[in-house]
């Protein structure tokens, strides 16, 4: 029996801009994200891992500042780093015009990767030999554009190159990918792949990257593959990069045993991102100032443990009395947290309609509240709804209040 350990790491996005964040915290997130590198390599050396494996935007774009490239290259260059394969995903193509891995470019810039760092700089599967560990290969493909692609790495007739499996060792496969039918709203669609292609290939491990959230494919042993336990993960971005991705974010320790039977795989999470993303929902009904909402919110983040590390997405709900204004959290409450977002969108002025429905309209304000409630009550689509329910809301303010008010939009702190 054997053990063979990788640490996967994906979907860094050095150098990703920020620009959703202050202009003032954006420069420290970009730091946390060298900073999960830098830990993602030391939990690799600290693990005795026999090689990172680093599917896909390890880099943000192929214009990339010269700190976040030089960072990149001296952390894999530190004492001690097992051998690193990067398959360039669809933000950071290997383009033969890439400064980021044509070495010609490189050297321009004075740089160089390490020689224990191997680039897969071809759309097609190549493999490479991982030291210390006989008869075991890492076969990789690469994005040689940031274009969309069609191509189904898993499927038949693109493995036809993956063969010669050493019957002492086995394969693994780095690469930037869709699983179908796993899609999250906020990732696009590329070098699909499906759950059977996954089931039949000649892979005993599938580290795939591209999606932001951890997941896995598990296989209970049978005839006819190559490993049982985890065939496939993805090990998610790295850090959060946007207030849509709470949950934890790192890296994964993959343990593949092997040597006297089906190879069993096994992966285990290992967190980096310092900061979490909370999204927690408020009731404001009835508050009658904003002081008074402000200290809801303080409340809901005490209950749901939130630090001045962390980032944090508010969604106001309920109805307030209708002269309430309310336009972004005191300095207080944004002291409280790295950075706070507040959704008010689905806050509404408690305005009584009921009244509007009961009376005979003899002004302009009733007629215009009992066509809007008429055209609330036929319409069917949501969206639509929406737009009424917000029509009507700011004209009622303007009827009685005199003014207009943008906070039952979204209110971004």
């Amino acid at each position: 029996m054997a053990f063979a350990r990788f640490l996967q790491v994906s979907d860094v996005h050095l150098g990703r801009p920020f620009a959703w964040l202050p202009a003032d915290r954006r420069e420290d997130r970009r730091r946390d994200q060298q900073r999960a590198l830098e830990q993602a390599v030391h939990q690799a050396m600290e693990r005795s891992v026999h090689a990172i494996l680093v599917p896909g935007d390890l880099f943000d774009a192929l214009a990339i500042d010269a700190g976040s490239l030089t960072h990149a290259i001296k952390t894999f260059e530190v004492a001690g780093c097992p051998p690193v394969f990067i398959s360039p995903g669809n933000h950071d193509p290997a383009s033969p015009t890439s400064a980021l891995w044509n070495p010609r470019l490189l050297a321009a810039r004075g740089l160089a990767w390490p020689e224990h760092v191997h680039v897969f700089d071809t759309p097609h599967w190549t493999g490479r030999l991982v030291p210390r560990l006989p008869g075991v290969r890492v076969w990789g493909r690469a994005f040689v554009s940031g274009a969309e692609s069609h191509e189904r790495p898993l499927a038949p007739s693109a493995l036809r190159e993956v063969t010669g499996t050493d019957p002492m060792g086995f394969e693994v496969a780095v690469f930037h990918g869709s699983r179908e039918g796993q899609c999250p709203p906020s990732q696009k669609m590329t070098a699909p792949f499906s759950d059977q292609e996954v089931q039949i290939s000649p892979f005993v491990y599938h580290a795939v990257g591209h999606y932001h959230a951890p997941s896995r494919l598990e296989q209970a042993p049978a005839e006819g593959v190559r490993s049982s336990g985890a065939r496939l993960a993805y090990a998610g971005s790295a850090v959060a990069l946007d207030l849509t991705e709470t949950g934890a974010h790192g890296a994964l320790e993959v343990r593949i045993e092997y040597g006297h039977q089906q190879p069993f795989v096994e992966v285990e999470p290992i967190e980096l991102d310092r900061r979490r993303v909370a999204e927690i929902q408020v009731d404001a009904t009835g508050a009658g100032s904003p002081d008074q909402i402000d200290r809801r919110i303080a409340k809901a983040l005490d209950f749901d443990g939130v630090s001045e590390y962390d980032f944090v997405l508010v969604r106001l709900i309920g109805r307030l009395p209708s002269g309430v204004r309310w336009s972004q959290p005191g300095g207080d409450l944004r002291s409280r947290v790295f950075h706070m977002r507040v959704d008010a969108g689905a806050l509404r002025p408690d305005h009584d309609l009921s009244a509007y429905r009961d009376r005979e309209a003899r002004t302009t304000e009733d007629r215009f509240a009992q066509e809007l409630i008429a055209r609330l009550d036929a319409e069917t689509d949501p969206a639509q709804r929406e737009l009424l329910e917000r029509a009507l809301t700011h004209g009622l303010d303007a009827f009685k209040l005199r003014e207009v008010s943008a906070m039952w939009d979204e209110v971004g702190a």
